[in-house]
């Protein structure tokens, strides 16, 4: 854990422009020793095992632990609240092909994806898996290390930057598209010739939690080198995404060139056609799973859709929604269920989760001249969405104590609130229902810190609202 803060410390202020070195970093003139791209690539072929022995890995298996971390813009060291996820990674590249078995407690679930097909079993059920992962093979086998130095090699347009200084070590920068799919930056270590990151920028705009982030930076960070058979690998593999830790992979085992069943990527031609006429094909927060709103109370409309916010509010004239949606589709998605009811206009929207993922409709709103209310917090992760749209940051209001939205009986007050896993974020409270909603509230002492607070300024709570329970009665 204190490798990965440090490492992502380092790397924040890099990450967040492609062409600027890493924090700490710095151009440097060329030293005495002459290189061009050519030899730095030779020589961490040599030292990874060969160029001729790379190119004949066809097959590998690589046992893993992922570290998930989650995306946050606090400069407090240690609130990556990581989860762990144990699986085995089984791949051909000559397919191409990838299945990857995750464990989570009791449940095994399979992902096999198979050229442009991805399908996922959890049982015996074989069911059409989401297109993102068709992506995220696609990433996953670039930035893979030997993959890595064969794109390098196979590049016609590589190119030798400047060295740059990182942590005082001196790194050789190379520059290339690699397997015709982007552009990358990769550094190598000047003293040790192996790949210690590779930096480029990209979109995922078919997975529903990166999607908001738009053309984002992203770093792959690569230590703890071991030697399996033949080849030379680094275990530890750090991703770094909108300039924070995303993720660190840890390699627990490798078998090169390994043994598989026969129908370990077995695609049959009924599941291709499944996949193909499934909604799957599209992206993630596109696939509408439940089409409903249903209300907690007259005045809040809980909005049961895939990838949507978590509903809305009445305030006066109109609603305030809670949550823009991952993307512009998923507002005017929210908006249209709304709608349905015969409902009133959208007055507001409360962009509050610190987690803004599913903050990406933000656009709409601001586009339309509608207020979008934001947290401290929230604002963090609002700021980066904007600048992975390439846009300027405008339309938002950040809440002050004693906020309110609207003047008459559905007025809502908003007030910040720091929760102890989430400073700086807020709560609101209609008074005509008693209903306070903590959108970055998780856990009962969440619930707690922030009815602490309500009661502080006289507000009394009959119910309680969450991202993920929209209104729950509770006890005076």
């Amino acid at each position: 854990m204190t490798t990965s803060r440090s490492i992502a410390v380092l790397a924040i202020v890099g990450a967040i422009s492609f062409v600027h070195p890493p924090l700490g970093a710095q151009a440097t003139p060329a030293a005495p020793t002459l290189l061009s791209a050519d030899r730095v690539i030779s020589r961490a072929l040599a030292l990874m095992g060969g160029e001729q022995t790379l190119r004949s890995l066809e097959r590998v298996t690589y046992r893993m632990m992922t570290q998930w971390q989650r995306t946050n813009f606090r400069s407090m060291p240690f609130v990556d609240q990581p989860s762990f996820e144990p699986h085995t990674d089984v791949r051909d590249y000559t397919l191409p092909a990838w299945r990857n078995t995750r464990e989570f407690g009791t449940n095994r679930i399979i992902n096999v994806i198979r050229d442009s097909i991805a399908l996922t079993t959890l049982g015996t059920a074989v069911q059409p898996l989401s297109v993102a992962y068709v992506d995220e093979r696609a990433e996953l086998f670039v930035y893979t290390p030997d993959r890595l130095v064969l794109a390098l090699r196979d590049a016609g347009d590589v190119a030798l930057g400047a060295d740059t200084m990182i942590g005082g070590e001196r790194h050789t920068r190379v520059t290339a598209t690699l397997a015709g799919r982007l552009r990358g930056t990769v550094f190598f270590h000047r003293g040790t010739g192996l790949p210690a990151m590779l930096r480029f920028r990209a979109g995922h705009p078919n997975d529903f939690g990166l999607v908001a982030w738009g053309v984002m930076p992203v770093e792959v960070w690569y230590s703890a080198w071991r030697t399996f058979g033949a080849i030379s690998t680094p275990t530890q593999w750090d991703i770094l995404r909108v300039g924070v830790p995303y993720k660190r992979m840890t390699v627990q085992s490798a078998n090169f060139n390994a043994e598989f069943a026969a129908d370990s990527f077995a695609v049959t031609s009924e599941q291709r056609a499944m996949y193909l006429g499934s909604s799957a094909t599209r992206p993630m927060h596109e696939n509408v799973v439940r089409r409903a709103v249903n209300m907690a109370t007259p005045d809040i409309a809980m909005i049961n859709a895939f990838g949507i916010q978590a509903g809305a509010a009445r305030i006066d004239n109109g609603w305030i929604m809670l949550g823009a949606g991952h993307t512009t589709f998923s507002y005017a998605y929210g908006a249209r269920l709304l709608d349905s009811l015969g409902a009133t206009p959208i007055t507001a929207v409360l962009a509050a989760t610190s987690i803004s993922a599913t903050n990406g409709g933000v656009f709409t709103a601001v586009d339309r001249g509608i207020p979008v209310y934001v947290s401290q917090a929230s604002e963090a992760s609002l700021r980066r969405i904007f600048e992975g749209a390439a846009r300027l940051v405008r339309g938002l209001t950040r809440v002050k104590a004693g906020t309110t939205i609207g003047s008459g009986a559905y007025r809502m007050q908003l007030e910040p609130l720091d929760l102890p896993n989430t400073p700086g974020s807020l709560m609101a409270y209609s008074a005509h229902n008693g209903w306070l909603y903590i959108p970055d509230a998780v856990t009962p002492l969440d619930i707690a810190v922030a009815r602490e607070r309500a009661r502080a300024l006289g507000w009394t709570v009959k119910a309680v609202g969450t991202a993920g329970v929209l209104f729950q009665p509770v006890s005076p």
